[in-house]
């Protein structure tokens, strides 16, 4: 009998955990989730823009049907959020100050060179067999566009499902003027011509705290670590009004005659809402955050050639899925990039490194919001990346160093400016006539594009006592492609033992 219950306990303990993990991750079904991932997602509440119990919308004459065009439009921009703030630019592991071999003393010896290096770039140079370099480095990210759009006002449109007959209620009859619906909309009714206006406001500021550590094997031969810590915080604001150009029959299920409308028990800038009158603007917010490491990277490069002032080194980087991707503390991919490295040593020295990432699947990139979302994962997209540039010794204890980073991402999303044009006001309930539709400022999604993100880096690398080097750096978008800040300060010190 024990037994019996035993097994009875763990059956129903494994059907609860496989339920709980069948529904998506912001399954908007009145289930919350606090990650960050459901920040935006949740912004209208634990039912999206749906209704039923709880959801914003109210479904006593009609069932809102709104909620998958809301999903098609913001599950990409969670998704860029998503890869790009989990795979953020770091300062280079390579040490300052450089050791060389002394056959006198038959030991490495710090270099007589003035420059300090590069900050975001790459020379070829290793630190030396048996030598340490221990560094720290802090950024801050405040996003304010994505693929050019402002993310204080990005304005978009959901408009209604496709409701085609045969109806599920003799009530529902096909629009008796069918005048400016377009072929998928043939034969729907006339409240398919509704849609929600929404401007939203995406917040986001990411503080990154980085410990790097760079050990030398051999002489031309080292190992590095970056560890990041993140702080991100997300805050969502959207105001949506409901156009209604449908006309709904009199009845006390429609106040005001119209088909969708806002619940004031849920909305709170419903409230006030005089009776017989439908509420049809309404404002929302979310918000969140999340601190905790990020993406570990771990590197192995060596030193190909060495001549009296070239250098051409090779490496790989592999980034290890340590961050809570859901917190966008991390990418939950693993991702290996083989880069080649090739430096000049001078009082003004230039480098270059091209590197190609790999990405592995992650739940960023795959379906995780809806009722019906499966959390299946799906591939991060792959990157190329360069950066060229050069750093100057202007003093002895002070180097300039200036670079363009610029990244190629394979097979991504991007937002573009797609315009929407309703399908007409109706003038009553039979719609005898219509007005035309007009144009409203709205957003869709390129899938399977690729993109470039070129920024310029500027900074100053200064000696301060010792070996104890300070950096402070900026980076400043190119272009508008990808999730962009205006500037990204870079604050550091470094110490090579």
């Amino acid at each position: 009998m024990f037994k019996r219950a035993l097994l009875g306990y763990f059956v129903l303990s494994f059907l609860a955990v496989w339920g709980i993990r069948a529904q998506g991750v912001c399954p908007l079904n009145g289930t919350g989730n606090s990650k960050l991932v459901c920040v935006l997602p949740q912004v209208y509440g634990l039912s999206g823009l749906g209704s039923g119990a709880g959801a914003p919308l109210l479904a006593d004459g009609h069932q809102a049907h709104f909620q998958s065009d809301f999903l098609t439009s913001f599950a990409p921009i969670n998704e860029a959020v998503g890869t790009q703030v989990s795979q953020l630019p770091i300062a280079s592991p390579s040490s300052g100050i450089t050791f060389v071999y002394d056959p006198a003393l038959k030991t490495f010896s710090p270099s007589t060179d003035e420059n300090l290096g590069p900050i975001l770039g790459e020379r070829a140079g290793t630190i030396g067999r048996n030598r340490l370099y221990l560094a720290f480095s802090y950024q801050y990210f405040q996003f304010d566009s994505i693929d050019g759009h402002d993310t204080s006002k990005l304005s978009s449109v959901f408009q209604h499902q496709v409701f085609p007959p045969p109806f599920p209620s003799p009530f529902i009859v096909s629009c008796p003027n069918q005048s400016g619906m377009p072929s998928k909309y043939a034969g729907n009714p006339c409240f398919v011509r509704d849609f929600v206006e929404a401007t939203t406001n995406i917040d986001l500021t990411v503080h990154q705290y980085t410990i790097y550590a760079t050990y030398g094997i051999t002489k031309r031969f080292d190992i590095s670590a970056a560890i990041p810590f993140l702080n991100v915080n997300m805050n969502v604001s959207s105001s949506a009004t409901i156009v209604p150009n449908a006309v709904a029959p009199p009845s006390p299920n429609f106040p005001g005659q119209v088909f969708h409308q806002f619940n004031p028990a849920v909305v709170p800038a419903c409230a006030n809402t005089p009776s017989g009158q439908a509420c049809l603007q309404g404002s929302f917010s979310n918000a969140g955050a999340a601190t905790g490491i990020g993406d570990v990277v771990l590197r192995g490069k060596y030193e190909v050639y060495k001549g009296e002032r070239l250098g051409v080194a090779g490496g790989v980087d592999v980034r290890v899925p340590t961050g809570d991707a859901q917190n966008f503390l991390g990418s939950g991919a693993t991702g290996v990039k083989p880069f080649g490295v090739i430096s000049y040593r001078a009082r003004i020295s230039p480098h270059a490194e091209v590197g190609y990432e790999w990405n592995g699947q992650s739940i960023l990139a795959g379906g995780f919001v809806g009722p019906t979302a499966t959390n299946n994962k799906a591939s991060l997209p792959n990157r190329f990346i360069y950066i060229v540039g050069a750093d100057a010794s202007l003093t002895k204890r002070l180097t300039a160093a200036f670079d363009i980073y610029g990244q190629r991402l394979f097979s991504t999303a991007q937002l573009v400016s797609s315009p929407y044009t309703d399908l007409g006001k109706c003038s009553d309930t039979n719609c005898t006539t219509v007005t035309p539709g007009t144009t409203h400022p709205n957003f869709a999604v390129n899938n399977g594009v690729d993109i470039n993100i070129t920024n310029a880096s500027l900074g100053l690398k200064f000696r301060a006592i010792g070996k104890l080097v300070l950096t402070g750096n900026v980076l400043l978008p190119m272009d508008d492609n990808g999730l962009r800040s205006k500037a990204i300060p870079l604050v550091g010190a470094s110490y090579s033992f």
